[in-house]
């Protein structure tokens, strides 16, 4: 007794020193963790950029999910859930890496038609598929709260045709020619979006672009909007231009392509301002090009510079990742290079990158047709039907860079493994989506109002 006596002493006088590990716990604090997570990952902006990024941050549940994909990643990166339809070598391919249903939109390049599909890479990666699929699924309940349907079952339904598509496009065989030449236009889509096509090739061209964008003819040049461009101090300018000079020269060295000599004048260069969500702030500039042997109207042209940092996915990937990431590029820009490539429908041919101040900016031409597709105005059925093309089009893209990663061009690993679980597991794997999106969705919005409270905050942090 006397033993037993001294034990419960000792187990009184240590817990008596114990802190309060309910009222003072930080463990369940995710609102506390959230907060940190945004300070932390927009602290590199300045004041003026983060105040901008926060007020579209704090219209709606969605525009926060679009400016937050690392806690997407945070809440996600190898997650158990990974394994019941992936989770293993098969299951990797280029991925967009911030999918959701404003990343899908109109696009066109050399000598096509209007097309929709991805035209953004900045977070693209090799890793899991069904990381795009649960984030675009995500998306898919938040921007029917954003257009005030809020029906379970409605959405349900929604998310059940987006997987459903998804998968069912894994049961047909694609020979080579076919798969890599599909391209989604007003030809062969849904008819809303047929029409969205149909009039954003009627409304954009080139030429609207320029005359937006810039004065004059044979001198043109941009013209300076304190909101959208600034001109840049001549030190800036004369750096970026000597890196612009060749960079097709370098890239084609780099690639091991054959060196063609087009030569190009670089009539302007200016810094872009103001662009993007999730991107808004990171250094950006546009650079106004001729080539000089065209003698058409399109002899002018805007390249998009952009700095390149890791993509969203780096910091929550694994220690093996990690390293397959680092022993695989050259640089963030040469990787967004790379999966532009592997995902898009046909090449920029002014694809490439630069080093300024060694940092990686990514090159690119701007689209003149670049377009968003506007959800608001879709009946509950044209819904369903723009979420069947968003599923299809995302299995094409998959699927593609699939063999591309795999050097093969008639096959790859995770298109028999989809095929198998679109035959014998399709209801689980709409079930798996639906039971992942709507609940995640409403943390969203959880997430979404810790942040409006806290926002002042951290605009002055």
């Amino acid at each position: 007794m006397r033993r037993a006596t001294a034990i419960g002493k000792k187990v009184k006088a240590k817990s008596s020193s114990m802190k309060d590990l309910i009222s003072e716990s930080k463990s369940y604090d995710r609102e506390g963790k959230i907060i940190k997570a945004i300070r932390a990952q927009n602290a590199f902006l300045p004041e003026e950029s983060k105040f901008k990024k926060y007020q579209k941050m704090a219209q709606s549940p969605y525009i926060f999910y679009r400016g937050t994909n690392h806690l997407f990643w945070q809440d996600f990166a190898g997650s158990w859930r990974l394994h019941q339809f992936g989770g293993s070598s098969w299951s990797r391919t280029w991925l967009q890496g911030d999918s959701h249903v404003y990343n899908m939109g109109a696009f066109k390049h050399q000598g096509e038609n209007v097309c929709f599909g991805f035209d953004d890479f900045d977070d693209s990666l090799v890793a899991d598929y069904q990381y795009d699929i649960w984030r675009f699924a995500v998306s898919i309940v938040l921007d029917c709260w954003d257009r005030d349907l809020n029906n379970s079952d409605e959405i349900d339904s929604a998310l059940n045709t987006f997987s459903r598509s998804y998968l069912l496009n894994f049961r047909k065989t694609i020979k080579s020619k076919k798969l890599f030449e599909k391209r989604f236009t007003s030809a062969n889509t849904c008819k809303p979006l047929a029409s969205f096509l149909n009039k954003t090739q009627g409304k954009s061209s080139r030429r609207k672009m320029l005359e937006k964008w810039t004065s004059g003819e044979q001198d043109r040049h941009f013209q300076l909007n304190s909101e959208k461009v600034r001109a840049l101090d001549i030190p800036r300018r004369e750096q970026l231009i000597d890196a612009l000079a060749n960079y097709r020269a370098r890239r084609n060295k780099f690639m091991g392509l054959e060196q063609t000599d087009k030569p190009m004048e670089i009539l302007d260069v200016v810094e872009r301002l103001g662009a993007g969500t999730g991107s808004l702030g990171n250094r950006r500039f546009y650079a106004l090009v001729r080539d000089i042997d065209k003698q058409t109207e399109d002899h002018d042209f805007i390249l998009d510079i952009k700095l390149q940092g890791q993509p969203t996915a780096y910091g929550y990937l694994s220690e093996e990742e990690t390293k397959e990431y680092n022993d695989n590029f050259a640089s963030h820009a040469v990787r967004h290079a790379d999966a532009y490539t592997a995902l898009s429908d046909f090449p920029d041919h002014h694809l490439g990158w630069v080093s300024l101040e060694n940092e990686s900016y990514s090159v690119r031409e701007r689209c003149p047709y670049k377009r968003d597709f506007d959800t608001s105005k879709l009946s509950s059925k044209e819904f369903l039907l723009m979420a069947a093309q968003w599923g299809e089009v995302l299995a094409l893209k998959h699927r593609r860079a699939a063999r591309r990663l795999n050097r093969n061009q008639d096959s790859s690993p995770l298109e028999k493994k989809l095929k198998d679980i679109a035959e014998n597991h399709l209801w689980e794997f709409k079930f798996f989506i639906r039971s992942l999106a709507q609940p995640y969705a409403q943390q969203v919005r959880r997430d979404w109002d810790a942040f409006r409270l806290n926002a002042d905050t951290l605009v002055a942090q």
